[in-house]
């Protein structure tokens, strides 16, 4: 993202102001965001019936990618999308195929943005909501066993065993698809401790949420697999910003889907940049300065960013934003970097603090 840098003429830190801007450019700092990795690269199996695999390879992909950015799952039957999935081949940047023979096909993002905002599509951002992933499964058979990121428990009957390894495979295939970044708990002595099998399958949301700490998530999805009538069947919750959310549908996919539906919907946009002015409040020290700028310039939906001043402990900043002020403020509180102060009112400024290191 290309960033300008007007000249900052505070009334303190005088002494400092000559490094400010080389710590800005030269320090990296982690921002705890989910930005979800290859957002733009797709890979696909072959078609045996196309007579043209790279052409059709590259319009699966491209729909693929449509659906990711879009946060639209049906954006390949939309039929204003379907010129742009027909002219693929204009925004592709990379082919190849992996060792599995499929298809590898990047495209280039700041066209394939160009072309969704030119058809007044909304777009949705790299940056997004970390989803911790908390699933109790029943065999019906007398096992039981919480998912976690490791080997399924050594004492799992190989009926649960499956029902994990299933339960993995698809999560992790809807939220390929979807652009979803989830995580997994570790399931180690800390976790638990904290947290059975019974708490997840009643959904005791004070003890998932508490176990839930640790991993800095900005929403939990809690979700029980059991076999039903028809195949097994699973209930969804999703636990975010203090709200409880039962999800509809008994799928696996069913809960993925609608938490990708909840987030495009709250954080993409639509149309051109407009300006937006940020005031982030307690910045303190060179550190403090360099961790704001360095998160700011990384965040994809900003085009520009102009340090305007630095008062007082209070760092000025004008950008150029995709989408509404209500949007951007949710974009920003997502790195973990910035927390909104919505009890401080500065001439119709978004405000922020610094959220201290190691939260979200």
């Amino acid at each position: 993202m290309p960033v300008g840098y007007t000249a900052m003429r505070p009334r303190a830190w005088q002494r400092v102001l000559p490094l400010l801007a080389s710590l800005a450019l030269s320090l990296s700092f982690a921002a705890h965001a989910a930005t979800f990795p290859n957002l733009y690269s797709v890979t696909v199996n072959q078609d045996p019936a196309a007579t043209d695999q790279r052409a059709a390879a590259t319009r699966a992909a491209f729909t693929a990618v449509l659906v990711r950015v879009t946060g639209n799952r049906y954006a390949g039957s939309d039929p204003d999308l379907a010129p742009l999935i027909n002219d693929a081949a204009r925004y592709t940047t990379q082919y190849g195929t992996d060792r599995q023979g499929r298809s590898v096909v990047g495209f280039n993002a700041t066209r394939v943005d160009q072309a969704l905002a030119g058809l007044n599509v909304r777009i949705w951002g790299q940056e997004r909501p970390l989803t911790l992933v908390w699933a109790a499964v029943d065999d019906g058979q007398g096992g039981q066993a919480l998912l976690g990121s490791g080997d399924a428990p050594a004492d799992a009957t190989p009926a649960t065993v499956d029902l994990l390894t299933m339960l993995r495979t698809e999560l992790a295939a809807v939220a390929d698809e979807r652009g979803l970044p989830l995580v997994l708990p570790q399931l180690d002595a800390e976790d638990l401790a904290a947290v059975t099998v019974a708490d997840v399958s009643s959904a005791a949301d004070d003890r998932v949420m508490a176990a839930s700490a640790r991993y800095r998530a900005d929403a939990v999805l809690i979700g029980r697999l059991r076999p039903g009538l028809v195949g097994n069947e699973v209930e969804w919750l999703l636990l975010k910003d203090g709200e409880r959310r039962m999800l509809e549908g008994t799928a696996v996919r069913d809960g993925l889907d609608a938490v990708a539906d909840q987030y495009a919907s709250e954080l993409s946009v639509v149309g051109s940049a407009t300006t937006s002015r940020l005031r982030v409040l307690d910045v303190k020290t060179p550190d403090d300065y360099g961790r704001v700028m360095s998160y700011l310039e990384k965040v994809s939906s900003l085009q520009s960013v102009d340090v305007e001043s630095l008062d007082r402990g209070t760092l000025t900043v004008r950008v150029a934003a995709r989408g509404d002020a209500r949007v951007l403020e949710r974009v920003l509180a997502l790195g973990g970097v910035l927390r909104p102060d919505s009890a401080t009112q500065v001439g119709g400024a978004l405000v922020f603090r610094i959220a201290s290191p190691g939260t979200r």
